[in-house]
């Protein structure tokens, strides 16, 4: 779990530094349609019947200021335990990743609406998978490893706070696929997530000062 939640860090900071980047060079720029992001995500959810966090983050492309697309990684910042036949409780790791697709409603308003849908991939992985593999055969051939389908359309309320910050107060479904590991199916993953999203990147209401000409102009 340290190494998926270091490479979450990673991946935010990233994201987050990169697109700040990108506002100070287009500071001096005139404006247009088309822009990038990026940003950390925090999910509020349930998963087998006890509350988690899941973490990532999210970067992207708008395209005439309503159409967005990039992609997101996402992990459960605790294991989700499991009890089996073949022993009391095993943990397992959880994280996913996909394509993002994002339709913005009105962007130039303070406050407005979005919708986006992810489709993806993710994994459930064995904290104990290699000491397991030595000994379990039912382990070496194929063991409590998984691999699964996601799909989470999400619905935002967004607010532009500054030029170059977004938060995006959300709610998202996941449904989920493909679980095979005894003792869990889909609908131990499946559920809702309250989200929260800080955007980095050009505010959808660029204003310059004293350049008139701008005025209205946005990115987001």
């Amino acid at each position: 779990m340290k190494k998926l939640t270091l490479f979450l860090l990673f991946f935010i900071l990233t994201t987050s530094l990169g697109a700040e980047e990108d506002v100070k060079e287009a500071a001096t720029e005139k404006p247009s349609e088309s822009g990038g992001f990026g940003g950390p995500v925090l999910k509020v959810t349930q998963i087998n019947d006890v509350f988690g966090l899941i973490v990532g983050g999210r970067a992207g492309w708008i395209y005439k200021h309503k159409y967005a697309i990039g992609g997101g990684f996402y992990g459960l910042l605790r294991d989700i335990e499991v009890e089996t036949s073949r022993s009391a409780e095993r943990e397992f790791e959880f994280a996913y990743s996909g394509l993002e697709l994002e339709y913005i409603v009105a962007p130039s308003q303070d406050i407005h609406l979005s919708a986006q849908t992810l489709i993806g991939f993710g994994g459930l992985t064995d904290r104990y998978q290699q000491a397991y593999y030595i000994i379990d055969d039912y382990n070496r051939y194929g063991g409590p490893d998984d691999s699964i389908f996601i799909v989470e359309p999400q619905l935002n309320i967004v607010w532009n706070v500054k030029t170059y910050l977004q938060i995006h107060f959300g709610g998202s479904y996941r449904y989920i696929r493909g679980v095979g590991i005894e003792g869990l199916d889909n609908s131990d993953l499946n559920g809702y997530s309250v989200v929260v999203t800080f955007r980095f990147g050009r505010n959808a209401k660029v204003e310059p000062p004293d350049q008139s000409e701008y005025e209205g102009i946005y990115i987001f």
